[in-house]
């Protein structure tokens, strides 16, 4: 697609930081993904890395996620080019110092920064808000906000008029009524920036005052600390093991799936909290300690039953009110669930998160027993035999961005995605290693 190419669209920093692990870490091409995170850590600002970098002109720091991306790829560069931890001494030019910083710093105090912000909360309008930016988004939705939660650790952040994860479809259509309405907001506390932040605390702490100096923010006290906070609230907030909802739960009555971990917390749309979607994937993958084994292996296990499609994961449970497993972008449609590919994110079957359920599967499974880590071994090489099979047929020699419902072609995906390949080559890099 020569729109991601060239421009304003080149450049995603959280689909870089998504891929990054995969595409250069496992590849060996340490230098370059170490040019990658530097150069990316120059442009934080807000807390944030931008979600559209722009040549630096006109980032857009509408995300909420790529940081704790970005951050997990810091953590994976040093421990997978046996770094030691020399790259947190490196120095950043930054882009777009405080009034009282340094134009260049090391690293480590960009790091430091990032999660300072957080804890301090912080809420923002973005720079030239308005159509120069964004013709679709609403008045609200430029305006954004970040923080973390005292009493539980959990970041938090967004509103129902913005897209603060990689669900960011915005609608775009004034037939259908949903022009500046995003199809999934998931503000609040998304359960993949909880486990994403945890294992960024925990790694930051393993390295030690020596490597990363800031082993304190204030507000939150040591990063073990605020990390552990997180661990004893984490099954509390987001376990529903039955119709009775979470052990601590405002609103048990939206509860429609049991045996799942809810997909966010406190969002301005309370039942999309309850909503099935495969997104605790990738927090059990990064921090499999987060849960006891026995609900993360169960939550794995609906991800599996309910999700898992031939190439991909259902981006929505097909039982949710709101699926639409078939995503047409050119759909001129009134109806609000469908025009102008509306449901990008409310069905159709994604390949990137296969790698991430793949990698909690066999962590988890390993966690829970001889014979839950033979099964997740047996399902890993299974499905990873369909992508195998997909890559010989493919004339790209890739594997694709989404299908549609039960594997089906999707015409709008495109046919061959970063970081579709990238989490699958994790997949592959950590069932080397474990059989090495």
């Amino acid at each position: 697609l020569p729109h991601f190419s060239t421009g304003y669209m080149r450049s995603w920093g959280r689909d870089t930081f998504i891929s990054l692990r995969g595409m250069l870490l496992v590849t060996g091409r340490y230098l370059e993904a170490r040019d990658v995170i530097l150069g990316y850590a120059a442009t934080l600002r807000h807390g944030l890395i931008p979600n559209l970098l722009d040549g630096g002109k006109n980032a857009r720091f509408n995300c909420r996620d790529a940081v704790w991306w970005w951050l997990r790829a810091v953590l994976d560069y040093i421990e997978m080019a046996q770094d030691d931890g020399h790259i947190m001494k490196d120095p950043v030019v930054r882009l777009y110092p405080g009034d009282d910083e340094e134009t260049v710093q090391p690293l480590e105090d960009v790091v430091g920064e990032a999660l300072r912000v957080h804890v301090a909360g912080l809420k923002f309008r973005e720079w030239n808000a308005g159509v120069k930016i964004d013709e679709h988004m609403k008045d609200a939705g430029f305006d954004n906000e970040i923080g973390v939660d005292p009493d539980t650790g959990f970041v938090f952040g967004g509103n129902t008029s913005n897209c603060g994860t990689w669900m960011d479809k915005m609608g775009s259509s004034a037939a259908a009524g949903i022009k500046g309405v995003p199809s999934s907001p998931r503000d609040g506390s998304a359960v993949e920036i909880v486990g994403l932040s945890y294992s960024c605390l925990r790694g930051l702490a393993k390295l030690g005052g020596e490597v990363y100096r800031h082993q304190e923010v204030q507000g939150m006290g040591s990063l073990t600390t605020w990390a552990d906070k997180i661990k004893d609230n984490f099954d509390k907030y987001f376990w529903i093991e039955s119709k009775s909802g979470a052990e601590v739960d405002k609103n048990p009555e939206l509860v429609n799936k049991t045996k799942i971990f809810k997909d966010s917390l406190n969002s301005g749309n309370a039942f999309t909290d309850y909503q099935l979607r495969p997104n605790y994937a990738i927090t059990l993958a990064v921090a499999p300690d987060l849960s006891s084994p026995s609900h993360a292996w169960a939550a794995l296990q609906t991800l599996q039953s309910s999700l898992l499609g031939p190439l991909g994961l259902a981006t929505l449970d097909p039982t949710d009110w709101a699926y639409r497993g078939d995503y047409d972008n050119s759909n001129q449609s009134t109806d609000s669930t469908l025009a102008h590919g509306a449901n990008y994110h409310q069905g159709p079957e994604w390949v990137w998160p296969v790698g991430f359920f793949l990698r909690a599967l066999l962590k988890v499974g390993k966690l829970a027993g001889e014979d839950e880590y033979k099964t997740a071994v047996s399902v890993a090489g299974c499905v990873l035999a369909r992508h195998y099979s997909h890559l010989h047929q493919s004339p790209w020699l890739g594997l694709p961005e989404l299908t549609n419902s039960k594997g089906a072609f999707c015409r709008d995906s495109n046919p061959i995605q970063a970081w579709s390949m990238a989490t699958l080559l994790d997949t592959l890099y950590d069932m080397h290693r474990e059989a090495a």
